[in-house]
């Protein structure tokens, strides 16, 4: 359950709002807003996977409105976005794990050959874009196609999430090697009955902002250049980790699945076998010796 804090701006380190997600209101609009940033965790999500800037770029900005959306899920589980049908995206898949006080992500692109930003709307108008809730409670998926609306991730999912939720959203999405940050703003419904300019005002405000300043700023940094005129509440900042460890036991699985005398015919070619875990950016290497050992436990 969230629970509302009081900040002073003064003196805020500015760690305490790196990784996370945060959810605030605007008290005298009605006027519900998210907000993620992750640097570190995002940088490790990177690290050794040798993605163009802009495969990073687009996996970012879907990663970032996964877990906007995914942490007003009700039941904890898994919400994944997957991207299919494109010549330019071979694949596409993010999805944030939702549990009781935090959220762990994963995910990967493989896109080799989107080099410019200007390839992304390409990208996207050329494949659909599934959103897949798995509910753990009752152990059953639920998913549904995202419309391609639209030629930027932000544009696209405001668009979903209007359409969702038959109230206007404001959306803005941004990443670069270094960090990934969202921006989500929900109109709800007493806005116009609070304030019949407030929102009209706090899209004004938000798009005065650039990129770069999205990319730049903390959440109280922002209340403080855009929204210093408006009565804001922040809620406790909810932690957000990349976490895909490695899996040993389902690779062993792998291998009992080929049988031995399959492995052994790698083996003989080969010399070991290799088993490539995308998500993760992984491999798994299984001698002679491993197939053997893994093939007389069965007995």
């Amino acid at each position: 359950m969230l629970r509302c804090i009081t900040i002073t701006l003064h003196g805020l380190k500015r760690n305490t709002y790196m990784n996370a997600i945060q959810t605030f209101f605007f008290d005298d609009l009605d006027i519900r807003g998210r907000y993620i940033r992750l640097d570190s965790e995002w940088q490790t999500w990177l690290s050794n996977r040798h993605y163009t800037a802009s495969a990073g770029e687009l996996m970012g900005q879907c990663a970032a409105f996964i877990a906007l959306v995914g942490i007003d899920v009700k039941h904890l589980g898994n919400f994944s976005l997957q991207m299919r049908g494109t010549s330019i995206v071979h694949t596409l898949f993010v999805q944030c794990h939702l549990h009781a006080d935090h959220i762990t992500m994963r995910g990967m692109i493989d896109a080799p050959t989107l080099t410019s930003p200007a390839q992304i709307a390409e990208a996207l108008h050329d494949g659909d874009l599934a959103l897949t809730l798995f509910n753990a409670s009752t152990r059953t998926d639920y998913q549904s196609i995202v419309p391609i609306e639209g030629n930027a991730p932000s544009d696209i999912f405001a668009h979903y999430l209007t359409q969702s939720v038959q109230q206007p959203v404001i959306l803005r999405l941004t990443a670069t090697e270094q960090s990934l940050t969202g921006l989500l703003i929900e109109k709800m419904p007493n806005t116009d009955l609070k304030d019949d300019d407030g929102w009209n005002r706090i899209g004004h405000l938000v798009a005065s902002m650039s990129n770069d300043e999205l990319s730049s700023w903390t959440l109280p940094q922002l209340q403080l250049r855009l929204f210093h005129e408006e009565t804001v509440s922040r809620f406790e900042p909810v932690a957000v980790q990349y976490h895909c460890p490695k899996n040993h036991a389902r690779m062993t699985e792998v291998i009992k699945s080929l049988g031995r005398e399959e492995c052994l015919s790698i083996l003989a070619e080969h010399g070991k076998i290799i088993i490539t875990d995308d998500v993760c950016g992984f491999d798994y290497v299984f001698s002679e010796a491993d197939v053997n050992s893994i093939f007389e436990k069965m007995h």
